[in-house]
């Protein structure tokens, strides 16, 4: 039989008051915990209502946090739709732009290389139009589009330039390389 150790009062003292502490740091973790609980209910609660308000439906989650958005799809408010309340016409059409720029969401730009500008420019305002793009960004989009020699072009412009608009850069790129052919579309 090993031997048995005595415990002394001072020891037995210190032994207790580790476990005090211990049972003290626990109570600050189980408060911390619930303090954390109750937050992320709180957030999920705001999500919920957040996405709700997103998809104009009711919204629920199960308990094995499966997703389920409940309501007709007439219900859902889609920005268009909000900022054109008793205008049917610019509903329809709101409805069919957003239609649209979904369809053609991944559609890059198409680029320039110094052939055919008015084409170029035909196929990038159509772009401009769908993705309803500011007059302030189309120039910095046209910048990405350039290739080859076109670049240099478009550099030495916007460095003359820098708030270069849109207009005046379809003005330079049809000086620069051609496109003002006579007659229509099928005589050029």
């Amino acid at each position: 039989m090993p031997p048995t150790k005595k415990v002394t009062l001072p020891a037995l003292r210190q032994m207790e008051a580790k476990v005090e502490a211990l049972e003290s740091e626990i109570s600050e973790v189980r408060t911390t915990l619930a303090s954390v609980q109750d937050a992320v209910k709180e957030n999920h609660a705001n999500l919920i209502a957040m996405l709700e308000k997103c998809f104009g439906k009711s919204v629920h989650v199960d308990g094995d946090a499966s997703l389920s958005v409940k309501g007709s799809p007439e219900k859902q408010n889609s920005p268009e739709k909000m900022m054109s309340k008793g205008n049917s016409s610019n509903t329809v059409r709101g409805d069919t732009m957003t239609e649209f720029r979904h369809a053609v969401r991944k559609v890059e730009l198409p680029t320039f290389n110094g052939e055919d500008p008015a084409g170029w420019m035909s196929r990038v305002e159509i772009y401009f139009r769908v993705q309803d793009t500011t007059p302030e960004v189309k120039v910095k989009l046209a910048q990405i589009c350039m290739e080859g020699a076109t670049i240099h072009f478009f550099n030495s412009l916007i460095g003359e330039d820098e708030d270069l608009p849109w207009e005046q850069l379809k003005e330079a790129l049809l000086g620069r390389y051609g496109g003002h052919g006579e007659g229509d579309v099928y005589e050029q």
